[in-house]
């Protein structure tokens, strides 16, 4: 059975600039996933809250505040963290096609309305 956190996911990664998507817990946990098979969904997970806690150790440094939206461009890829009210991360790999401009804007427009759902 098909939870709405898992269909909308899955229509997210339905899209031609998504490769895969995950939802994670402060604590590293996975609460959903649509990634594919060859990823790691625990790894990815745990390593996305870690990263997400030093990011947000140095933005506060900074003195900006907490992280809202962060952009990894990697040689393999583009991933985005996305943070969701409340006390979960919505973790985004774009694929090669696609608008990553539109799905940043997109992430940011639409990814409050996952908190009541994680």
């Amino acid at each position: 059975m098909s939870t709405p956190l898992r269909t909308i996911l899955q229509a997210l990664v339905d899209r031609p600039e998504v490769a895969g998507a995950v939802v994670v817990s402060d604590e590293g946990l996975v609460v959903e996933a649509a990634l594919p098979p060859a990823m790691d969904r625990d790894a990815v997970a745990a390593l996305s809250a870690t990263a997400l806690r030093t990011l947000g150790g140095l933005t506060q440094s900074a003195g900006l505040g907490d992280p809202v939206q962060v952009v990894v461009d990697a040689p393999g890829g583009v991933l985005a963290v996305q943070r969701l009210a409340g006390s979960a991360s919505l973790v985004v790999f774009a694929a090669d096609a696609g608008d990553l401009g539109a799905l940043l804007y997109e992430l940011r427009r639409h990814g409050p309305a996952l908190a009541p759902l994680v």
